[in-house]
């Protein structure tokens, strides 16, 4: 697979990135989203590997995650869905961490974080 130079400064870049498809249910209601490409700064803060988590849903790799305080699936949903961008500070009961992310659409049914620690 042949990475653009543009791909590569992402994927080599100390800020953490994560690109994700969101899953809606017959109504359109998100309820999952899947991994599609993290950067080694991703996996440094989360402690996800990528050969891990590539093309799996986050309730295959957190199955915790619809038990955590905060809608994960579907904050993200709403962005991935509605587009726009937003930052907040949560944090994750199941990485045990909190967590600043910044979260945009670059097209519908998509979305990118950028989480960092904090």
């Amino acid at each position: 697979m042949s990475v653009n130079p543009y791909q590569k400064i992402v994927l080599l870049s100390p800020f953490g990135y994560a690109y994700h498809k969101i899953i809606l249910d017959k109504k359109g209601k998100p309820i999952d989203y899947k991994f599609i490409e993290v950067n080694k700064a991703f996996e440094n803060f989360t402690g996800l590997k990528a050969k891990e988590i590539i093309n799996k849903k986050i309730t295959q790799v957190i199955p915790d995650i619809v038990k955590d305080e905060f809608d994960w699936i579907g904050f993200y949903g709403d962005i991935a869905i509605n587009g726009g961008e937003k930052e907040f500070v949560q944090y994750s009961s199941a990485l045990q961490k909190y967590y600043r992310v910044y979260v945009y659409s670059p097209k519908k049914y998509f979305f990118i974080t950028n989480p960092s620690i904090t």
